[in-house]
C-alpha cells in the first residue's frame, strides 16, 4: 500500500485540506488512519481521539480543547 504523492485528504480535526506534498501527518487510532494537517490538530486529536474518530468535529469541541491548553 503506497501513498500517491498528489493525494488530498481532509484533516479530521479542523476539516482543512491536507496534501501529501505539504506538512501533514497521519495518526492511527483503534486500527483506523486519520489525517491531520498540523501539529496543533495532532495535539487536539490526541486529547479526544474517540470523539474525533466518531466524527465529532464541531467547533465547540475544538474550542473546549484549546481552552484546556491555554496557560492558566
Amino acid at each position: 500500500m503506497s501513498d500517491d504523492v498528489n493525494t488530498e485528504e481532509t484533516c479530521v480535526v479542523c476539516g482543512k485540506l491536507a496534501r501529501n506534498d505539504r506538512d501533514f501527518s497521519h495518526i492511527y487510532h483503534k486500527g483506523r488512519r486519520f489525517s491531520l494537517c498540523c501539529p496543533l490538530c495532532m495535539q487536539l486529536f490526541q486529547r479526544a481521539p474517540d470523539r474525533f474518530a466518531a466524527g465529532e468535529r464541531c467547533k465547540s469541541l475544538i474550542e473546549e480543547l484549546l481552552d484546556q491548553m491555554k496557560w492558566k
